[in-house]
């Protein structure tokens, strides 16, 4: 007699529940540490007694009406992109688009924006700017010295990075739509290689025409053999223009990796997971977020190597020089001319 189970068995197994896909679960992971370190570095910033206005100093500033023009437009034009890609779209379809999330991305991605300074003093804000100092001491990862008088300008530097990121992926995008038309065979290596070729000019005369020769910021030190306008206030370091490429490229790229159901390549899988539809959401956010606070050190921290290389030190105006911890009168020596000294085999 054969013996039969108690238990019936099943021609089917029940389905594995989905996985979420690595590279939305590494984004977002990304994205939710970049909005809890900046929660924690404002909140540490604004509640400190380093939270006043950073000191201009007895030079005059020829450009002071253009600076406050440029604060305003920056400040209204920030308000009407929120509405446009983020608030409009949220209140319509309760869905905010890849644009509008590049948007918010890029205002938390600005919270590493005083990494610049780490090595060198290789960049200066001006000080007449309205400005509170900065949250750099607070970063866990190490700062300059007296960072927390560094002059960020409130109402125009984190603007730049919502006009840097997602205008040039917009431009990126069409430039790349145009390519692919007239040169259908060309692989996307290839095209990628012509946009950032026309992004590192274009890089070097925005900003100088619009922010260095009016002195919104400057490069105290740069290396001489790859400058042009060495040793003026408004010397540019050239490497500048190629990092500041490489991050419009990466977001270019994000943008670019959209597909028919409006989810970009580091949000891909979400909707697929069984989560809430608010966790679906938060997901996409975080790693967009991620992703953008990535493409900006991958322009911060190259620049900050690339600024040991530095021999150029202008003396800077008072209002530019705040935080400046070296390079310049009445200061030590900057790490990258120290560094030239002991290459060149003397310390004097």
């Amino acid at each position: 007699m054969t013996a039969v189970s108690e238990h019936p068995t099943t021609s089917a197994t029940a389905p594995a529940p989905e996985r979420r896909p690595g590279p939305l679960t590494f984004w977002s992971a990304v994205g939710a540490l970049t909005i809890a370190l900046t929660v924690y570095c404002w909140t540490r910033w604004i509640l400190s007694g380093n939270f006043t206005r950073a000191e201009t100093g007895p030079d005059s500033y020829d450009y002071l009406w253009y600076l406050r023009a440029f604060e305003v437009t920056a400040t209204a034009a920030g308000v009407v992109m929120l509405w446009c890609w983020v608030i409009r779209p949220w209140r319509q379809s309760r869905h905010v688009p890849i644009d509008g999330k590049i948007l918010l991305g890029m205002m938390f991605a600005y919270v590493v924006d005083p990494t610049l300074n780490v090595f060198n003093s290789a960049f200066a804000m001006n000080a007449h700017s309205v400005s509170y100092g900065s949250w750099g001491p607070w970063l866990p990862l190490g700062w300059s010295a007296d960072e927390e008088r560094f002059a960020e300008g409130l109402l125009w530097a984190p603007q730049l990075y919502m006009y840097f990121g997602l205008f040039a992926a917009m431009a990126g995008c069409v430039a790349l739509r145009w390519l692919r038309r007239r040169c259908p065979r060309a692989s996307n290596p290839t095209l990628y290689a012509i946009v950032f070729a026309a992004f590192t000019p274009l890089a070097f005369v925005v900003e100088m025409v619009f922010l260095v020769l009016p002195q919104l910021y400057v490069f105290p030190g740069v290396p001489s053999n790859f400058s042009v306008f060495t040793g003026e206030v408004y010397q540019y370091p050239l490497y500048q223009a190629l990092f500041a490429a490489v991050f419009g490229m990466m977001v270019t790229w994000l943008r670019d990796s959209v597909d028919e159901t409006g989810r970009s390549a580091v949000e891909r899988g979400v909707d697929r997971l069984p989560i809430a539809e608010w966790r679906r959401h938060a997901m996409s956010f975080c790693a967009v977020t991620g992703f953008c606070t990535a493409s900006a050190l991958s322009y911060f921290l190259p620049y900050g190597y690339a600024s040991m290389s530095a021999d150029t030190y202008v003396e800077l105006p008072s209002y530019l020089a705040p935080a400046a911890y070296c390079g310049v009168e009445g200061k030590p020596m900057c790490a990258s001319e120290y560094l030239d000294r002991l290459q060149n085999g003397t310390t004097e």
